[in-house]
């Protein structure tokens, strides 16, 4: 597999068209340099008014160039291996904002997946905490609370996941003292690196991939929710130019929308208390379908552009809750379920309001290295019951559903008509998050434990594998960019939005302009070709443009 620099292919002229700013826009520019004068290629640079931030990365000559709204931003410059410089600065003054930034080494800069390549998988209880920690989040988010004992974390968990997500972990003794105690180990007050006092590793330790010239072309945009302790978990884009996000903790329990013309947010309350609103679809006609995580009777969201009203739709005869969702060529909205009991297809019918449910086969007993078993601590006795967890669903253009396990590394396709069912196992594959069937049928799916997105041919059942630069990316969920030809992925552990162009096998990582983004099921493109992704821990969403369209409508899902 060998990792390239895509060459541009668009003129002089498109560049332009796509960055030109608009009359009532002022332009920020300048250097970012070392303290020896010497240019710092893939430096970040961030422009801050209120909710919004505009990003870039500096080029090989250190030159950034902000497009802003008039007013008096909070600047802030930053490198990896260097220190932070901030200021505040008009858009309308003269002269270019330079910043000389000094070295500084620290692991408050790493990501989650620098901290995952100085942590040995091949110790038991470092595997559990993994598995269990990057289940939600990537272990640069433990940086926020180092310092920590093994009592104070677990009495942090204890009081958080009530507040936050409406629910209690659930752990057993033994599987709180392994967590709490490798927690301990490496971010408590003598935690080997990680630790408040701890010596640092080597910079030769910690190994990250060339940043890509293309990334110096793009723009990030951030926006903070009305509520910036929101955890906005994903998102999907409409025709109209709209960001529908789901307010996926317990204080929001909502559907928010973002207009991408005003950048006004909206926020349709959800009845249902601590209904987990989890992924949304959005149909050919236009409504918006949520799906709801928790446990009871509501198992969607609907709104209805044209009521612009929230309504519960229910299914008494169900427990679980529903995960993601997408709609098929017949008008019917399909829905994975990663409940406990009754998991499985959902298969809603619009026509006649009704649900309907497909099945799938388990095996005896969990494959070997299955998450399942990965999160059971020594000690204790392994799950006797087998689920698969239905993640993520996708439609293929016949009309068969497709799913992935959370527990097991499978993936599932159904054929409607029948309800018979067959089951892909993917090798050395833990769990699987995002399915995606693409617009040639390929099945694309994020063996996210194993840090790679596999490709499955359905026809022959044939699989491949990829791995991205970063060697231990997360990937999570896709989108397809018929436009350009290429399938984006977010990257939880790596804190990338990763471009894959399928006819070349190359990625192009762009690093998220925040730390601790953790990008999860949701993400779309724009009539403009523009991606964006959620901020679960930030209470922001984002979008990347490329720099590399004119403003035209582009075709997307």
């Amino acid at each position: 597999m060998r990792i390239v620099t895509v060459a541009l292919s668009l003129g002089i002229a498109v560049l332009c068209a796509s960055v030109r700013p608009q009359a009532a826009d002022a332009v920020i520019r300048g250097v970012v340099a070392d303290s020896a004068g010497k240019p710092i290629a893939g430096a970040l640079v961030k422009a801050t008014l209120g909710s919004k931030s505009v990003s870039r990365y500096t080029g090989a000559d250190g030159r950034y160039e902000l497009t802003v709204a008039p007013g008096t931003y909070a600047l802030v410059a930053e490198a990896f291996g260097y220190a932070t410089e901030r200021r505040s600065r008009d858009s309308a003054a003269d002269g270019p904002a330079n910043f000389s930034l000094g070295s500084s080494w620290s692991v408050t800069q790493f990501t989650g997946a620098d901290i995952d390549r100085l942590i040995p998988d091949d110790h038991a209880p470092a595997q559990l905490l993994k598995s269990t920690c990057i289940n939600c989040h990537a272990l640069d988010v433990m940086l926020r609370r180092r310092g920590s004992t093994a009592a104070q974390w677990r009495a942090y968990v204890e009081k958080q996941m009530p507040l936050r997500y409406g629910r209690n972990f659930g752990a057993s003794e033994a599987e709180w003292k392994v967590i709490t105690g490798e927690l301990e180990r490496w971010f408590g007050p003598k935690g080997q690196y990680f630790g408040p006092g701890a010596e640092p590793p080597k910079p030769e330790q910690v190994r990250r991939p060339t940043m890509a010239p293309e990334v110096a072309r793009a723009t990030f945009l951030e926006y903070t929710l009305p509520n910036p302790r929101s955890m906005p978990h994903s998102l999907a884009v409409d025709q109209a130019g709209r960001v529908w996000i789901a307010g996926w903790d317990n204080p929001t329990n909502a559907v928010l929308r973002f207009d991408i013309a005003t950048e006004q947010f909206k926020t349709y309350p959800v009845p249902t208390p601590n209904a987990v609103p989890h992924t949304p679809c959005v149909t050919r006609d236009g409504r918006v379908w949520m799906a709801l995580n928790a446990r009871g009777t509501a198992k969607v969201a609907l709104i209805d552009p044209k009521t612009d009203q929230l309504v519960e739709l229910k299914w008494d005869a169900k427990g679980p809750g529903t995960h993601s969702c997408q709609e098929d060529r017949e008008g019917n909205v399909w829905f994975s379920s990663l409940g406990e009991s009754d998991e499985g297809f959902y298969v809603y019918n619009p026509k006649t309001s009704q649900f309907r449910s497909y099945k799938y086969r388990l095996p005896s007993a969990y494959p070997a290295g299955s998450k399942a078993l990965r999160d059971t601590a020594e000690g204790d006795a392994p799950p006797q019951q087998v689920r698969a967890g239905m993640y993520d669903v996708d439609v293929d253009s016949g009309g068969a559903g497709w799913g992935g396990a959370y527990s097991m590394g499978m993936i599932v396709r159904v054929d409607p008509k029948t309800g018979d069912t067959k089951e892909y196992y993917p090798p050395d594959t833990p769990q699987i998050r995002g399915v995606f069937v693409d617009s040639q049928d390929t099945v694309w799916f994020a063996a996210f434990d194993s840090h790679k997105i596999g490709k499955l041919n359905p026809k022959t059942g044939e699989m491949k594998f990829y791995q991205p630069p970063t060697e231990k990316a997360a990937p999570y969920s896709f989108v397809e960019d018929r436009r350009r030809g290429v399938l984006w992925f977010g990257d939880l552990n790596g804190n990338n939005l990763t471009r894959f162009d399928p006819r070349t096998e190359t990625f192009i990582e762009y690093p998220f302009p925040s730390r601790n983004v953790n990008p999860r099921l949701g993400i779309g493109i724009d009539p403009q070709g523009r991606i964006w992704f959620t901020e679960f821990l930030n209470g922001r969403i984002g979008v990347l443009d490329p720099g590399d369209l004119p403003r035209t409508a582009v075709i997307a899902r």
